[in-house]
């Protein structure tokens, strides 16, 4: 349950960077008169500390009963929930990072949620927070992103295909990307950033030409070092990253892609996905 019971309690969110916030809170004001429901949103697209909820007037007490936060931007956006008394700020709840088209939900009586963008519950919260062992955990890329460098074969992020990871445990994964090339002569590189690792062990497939694919296996991030020479196509390219990684520090785990010809556009579309879970 969360109360505001005087006219110096609010809600205020930390946002880390300007990737819209959309909140909506739903509440019931008590007073001797009765019980007064109200609701209040706001669309937050800065990083910055936003009053969510102002405080009840004098005579009343302030209940929660339903909160949304949603990441509606294109990148991710780490909140902080507090509760402020007078000067002093409080934390509701652990830092969490929300992917873009992911929401962290509250309900009176039973507590937060974060929920995916195609909207299922998460096992994990955030990177301080233990998944399910053996659960399957699914991103979906909301929007495409495009990496036409103007430097050959410079890595950029899939901005939204990425997955928390704790330190000492253990993960599979699979990313699946459909991507784009602005001509068969541009090629890619696909591959991993992270944080530092015990063991990391992945393997890359992607388009090379109609009938072959270009093949790496790698235990180290960022390789192959260079992109290969060619796409099968303009349109309905696909390529896996896959594998498994032990993390010795918290972090996440991000995909990134790389074009083979300056100015010359790599797409990943939206659909593209990445499973994966906690096996140890």
């Amino acid at each position: 349950m969360i109360l505001l019971v005087s006219n110096q309690e609010t809600l205020r969110l930390t946002t880390s960077s300007s990737s819209q916030l959309d909140v909506v809170i739903s509440y019931i004001d008590h007073s001797s008169n009765g019980f007064h429901p109200a609701s209040s949103q706001a669309a937050i697209a800065s990083a910055t500390t936003t009053e969510i909820l102002g405080s009840p007037s004098s005579s009343r007490h302030r209940q929660v009963k339903q909160m949304t936060i949603r990441n509606a931007g294109a990148s991710a956006n780490t909140i902080i929930l507090l509760k402020r008394v007078n000067s002093t700020s409080y934390e509701l709840f652990p830092d969490t990072t929300l992917l873009a088209g992911e929401a962290l939900i509250y309900n009176d009586g039973s507590g937060f949620s974060r929920w995916s963008s195609t909207g299922y519950p998460m096992n994990a919260m955030s990177a301080t927070f233990s998944p399910t062992v053996n659960a399957m955990n699914t991103v979906v890329l909301a929007s495409d992103v495009t990496n036409n460098n103007a430097t050959a074969n410079t890595l950029q992020d899939v901005t939204g295909l990425s997955f928390p990871v704790i330190a000492g445990e253990t993960y599979w994964f699979r990313f699946g990307i459909d991507y784009t090339s602005a001509a068969t002569t541009t090629g890619s590189r696909w591959t991993l950033n992270g944080p530092s690792t015990t063991r990391l062990s992945y393997r890359s497939l992607y388009s090379l030409t109609a009938s072959s694919n270009t093949y790496n296996a790698y235990s180290s991030y960022q390789q192959p070092t260079s992109s290969n020479l060619s796409s099968a196509q303009t349109a309905g390219n696909q390529a896996t990253v896959e594998g498994h990684i032990t993390p010795s520090a918290n972090g996440t785990l991000q995909l990134q892609f790389a074009s083979e010809v300056s100015s010359s556009a790599i797409v990943a579309k939206a659909g593209s996905i990445c499973q994966w879970m906690r096996v140890l």
